[in-house]
C-alpha cells in the first residue's frame, strides 16, 4: 500500500479537504518504469542590486541583460558589473527589445533607444503615449498605451521612425496591452481579444498585414501576465486562464485549481525559465505562491520563499550565458542554480500527498517509509499527518537522511497512531540536494 505524492499541485484554496495535494518548491520528474522522484526547484543567489526596488522589465541583447527599475535604466555583464545607463519615466508596464546592437525601451508611456551608452528619445509622429516595445524581423514595433495604434521603425534603425509606419489593430472594439513576437508572427494582445499578424516583405506603411481568421476572443489579463520561451509564449488570458500560445493557437493549460488563484488572488507577471530539460512558466501572485507550469511534463507547482512559504518575489527573467536570471521586487537581480537557498532565506520544500481512505475503518498505521536518496546529506526530513484530509496537522515527526556515505539507510516512522483517512506531508530544508521518491509506503 503506498501514499501516492500526486504529480501536481489540486489544493484548491476554496476547497482543501477535496483534494490537499501539494508540491511546494519541489516538481515531479519520471525516473523510468512509470516512477517518479520529487526534485527541488533552482534556488536564487543575489547577482547585483539595482538602486530603488522593483525590476520591470528584463532581457538578453547582444551578450548582456538591460533592466530597468527604480526610475533608471541598467546593463549588467555575465561577471556582475552593473552600469546605471540613465534615468526614464518608471512604470510598472515596461518592456525592452534588441535591433541590430541598439537597445530600444518603453516605459512610463515614453520610448527610449541606446546607442553606444547614450540613452535618446527619439521622435515619433503617429502617436506619443507608447505602450511597449517588441522586435520581429529587424523592425521595432511599438504599440499606443490606451489605444489600438501599433508602430514600427525604420528597418534595422529604431531611431528613425516615419509618420506613416503605423497600423491600427481594429478586429475587435478594445484596446492594445502590448505586443509580443513568436516565432516569426506579431501578436497583439489586447484587453479582450488579441491579433496575429505578419510581415509581408513591403516597405513603410505595408510592412505588416494581419494573416486571414488572426483575430481571437481572448485577451490578455495584464500587462505583466506573458512570457516567452523557445519556440511559443505563455500567457493569462482575459478568460481567467492560462494558455500555451504557438502556430496562431491558444492551448488551455491551467486546472480548475490554478484558475481559481487567478480569479481569488492577484496574478501581476508571468516568468518563464529552464532547467535540465524542463522549462517552467510561473505565474507570479501578490498575495500567495507562484503557480508554475511545467512544459515537460503539463504539470504544476508552486514557488514561494522562506518557511512561511510567501509570495515569489520574482517579476522578470532572462538567460545570460548559461543561467537563468529573475529580477525581483525587492531590487536585487538574481542567479538561479542548484543550491539550498533562496539569498538569505532557507530554500523548503514540501510535499504533501493525497488523502489515502480507509473505508471507514480506523486502522493503526503501523510504518511509513519515505524513499531518500541516501547518503549525501547530514540533514533531516520531517513528517506531518492528518486525520480530516489536510484541514488539520500534527506535530512534526523529524528524522535524519544520512549519515553521509551511509547509502543504504531506510527512512521509517512507526506507530503512528490509528486513522480512519490519512494525508501525509513531508518538509525539508536540506543543505544538500535531496531527491525523494514520490510516494510513502504503508504498513497497517
Amino acid at each position: 500500500m503506498k501514499i501516492e505524492f500526486v504529480g501536481q499541485s489540486m489544493r484548491d484554496s476554496d476547497n482543501i479537504a477535496a483534494n490537499p495535494s501539494r508540491l511546494v518548491n519541489c516538481y515531479r520528474e519520471g525516473v523510468g518504469n512509470g516512477e517518479h522522484s520529487l526534485k527541488s526547484v533552482l534556488g536564487m543567489t543575489d547577482f547585483a542590486q539595482i538602486d530603488g526596488v522593483f525590476v520591470r522589465c528584463m532581457d538578453e541583447i547582444e551578450g548582456k541583460i538591460y533592466a530597468a527599475g527604480g526610475g533608471a535604466f541598467y546593463s549588467l555583464t555575465s561577471g556582475g558589473t552593473l552600469r546605471n545607463l540613465g534615468a526614464i519615466a518608471d512604470s510598472e508596464d515596461a518592456s525592452v527589445a534588441g535591433n541590430n546592437g541598439l537597445v530600444t525601451l518603453a516605459s512610463g508611456g515614453k520610448l527610449y533607444v541606446l546607442d553606444d551608452l547614450t540613452l535618446y528619445e527619439p521622435s515619433y509622429g503617429a502617436f506619443s503615449n507608447i505602450g511597449s516595445a517588441e522586435y520581429i524581423g529587424n523592425y521595432t514595433v511599438v504599440t499606443e498605451r490606451n489605444g489600438r495604434r501599433f508602430g514600427w521603425c525604420d528597418i534595422a534603425n529604431p531611431l528613425v521612425w516615419p509618420g506613416l509606419n503605423f497600423s491600427t489593430a481594429d478586429g475587435r472594439d478594445d484596446d492594445l496591452i502590448r505586443s509580443v513576437a513568436i516565432n516569426g508572427s506579431l501578436y497583439l494582445l489586447k484587453e479582450k481579444s488579441h491579433e496575429v499578424w505578419y510581415i509581408t516583405g513591403g516597405a513603410g506603411a505595408e510592412a505588416f498585414s494581419r494573416i486571414s481568421g488572426g483575430v481571437k476572443d481572448v485577451g490578455l489579463k495584464a500587462f505583466g501576465l506573458v512570457c516567452n520561451f523557445i519556440g511559443a509564449a505563455f500567457m493569462v488570458g482575459s478568460d481567467g486562464r492560462a494558455h500555451l500560445v504557438s502556430g496562431g493557437a491558444l492551448q488551455p493549460v491551467s486546472t480548475p485549481t490554478v484558475e481559481t488563484a487567478i480569479k481569488t488572488k492577484t496574478p501581476v507577471n508571468c516568468v518563464s525559465y529552464e532547467d535540465e530539460g524542463h522549462t517552467f512558466c510561473a505565474i507570479v501572485f501578490r498575495d500567495c505562491p507562484a503557480w508554475v507550469y511545467d512544459v515537460a511534463t503539463g504539470e504544476w507547482h508552486e514557488r514561494a520563499e522562506g518557511e512561511d512559504f510567501s509570495r515569489w518575489s520574482a517579476a522578470v527573467s532572462a538567460k545570460l550565458g548559461e543561467f537563468w536570471y529573475v529580477g525581483r521586487n525587492s531590487g536585487e537581480i538574481s542567479r538561479l542554480e542548484r543550491s539550498n537557498y533562496d539569498a538569505d532565506l532557507p530554500l523548503v520544500r514540501e510535499a504533501t500527498s493525497k488523502t489515502l481512505e480507509f473505508d471507514g475503518k480506523r486502522p493503526i498505521l503501523r510504518e511509513l517509509e519515505a524513499f531518500i536518496r541516501q547518503g549525501f546529506t547530514d540533514g533531516q526530513v520531517g513528517l506531518f499527518l492528518s486525520g480530516d484530509s489536510g484541514l488539520t496537522w500534527g506535530l512534526e515527526k523529524a528524522k535524519p537522511i544520512g549519515p553521509v556515505g551511509e547509502y543504504a539507510r531506510r527512512v521509517i516512522w512507526r506507530n503512528l497512531g490509528q486513522f480512519r483517512r490519512v494525508t501525509a506531508r513531508l518538509r525539508w530544508a536540506d543543505p544538500a540536494d535531496v531527491n525523494l521518491g514520490a510516494s510513502l509506503r504503508v504498513k497497517l
